[in-house]
């Protein structure tokens, strides 16, 4: 209960700072939104969210957490003034700058839900993933590695190795080196645990 107050209370704060921002037209290129009317239309995890003044609403209707709400906004209102390139190296959350105090929740909430719920299920897995737009990318080093994109500019990579006669199942989120240049890290911890809440449901 006391996490849902924190972003209850960081929701209000991005909001209001989101409602006396100016932002130019030129940055939405720069994460990938679209302005229409009044609106930021932004794909989240292929969900397309509409971020206004007067708030963040899903485009179909489905609830919104206040913890992604503040992830959406924290994204615009966090726009660098130029596209920061990535070389395309694959960090861990512990390689950001400062995550220190923030590793230990990121693994319990994201790696050790994922080891746990599909140790020795490789198959219902791969399921998942597809079934929410993940590529399967070929990776001689895991069972099975994954793309996802949760925002433009914020790809997350899923690798999985499944249990085997000597080793537990193991599983890590990867990001792009540069995924800090556009949101904070508690932000970016929101995305993985966001997404381990998919892959964790079953079918509706």
């Amino acid at each position: 209960m006391k996490s849902f107050q924190v972003f209850d209370e960081k929701l209000k704060e991005c909001m209001s700072k989101f409602q006396k921002f100016t932002f130019s037209p030129g940055k939405a290129g720069i994460l990938g939104a679209r302005i229409i009317d009044q609106s930021f239309v932004i794909n989240f995890f292929n969900r397309k969210i509409f971020v206004s003044k007067q708030g963040v609403i899903d485009a179909e209707g489905g609830d919104l957490t206040p913890a992604v709400m503040v992830l959406l906004l924290k994204y615009l209102l966090l726009c660098p003034d130029h596209v920061w390139e990535t070389t395309n190296k694959l960090v861990t959350f512990r390689e950001f700058s400062n995550a220190g105090p923030l590793v230990s929740s990121f693994t319990t909430n994201t790696a050790k839900i994922i080891e746990t719920t599909f140790s020795g299920n490789l198959v219902k897995l791969k399921h998942q993933c597809t079934r929410l737009g993940g590529t399967i990318v070929e990776n001689p080093s895991h069972d099975m590695s994954v793309r996802f994109r949760a925002l433009h500019r914020i790809p997350i990579i899923l690798n999985f190795n499944d249990r085997d006669e000597t080793l537990p199942a193991n599983a890590s989120f990867l990001y792009h080196d540069n995924a800090e240049s556009y949101l904070d890290l508690e932000s970016l911890m929101v995305t993985c645990t966001y997404l381990t809440g998919l892959l964790i449901q079953t079918d509706s």
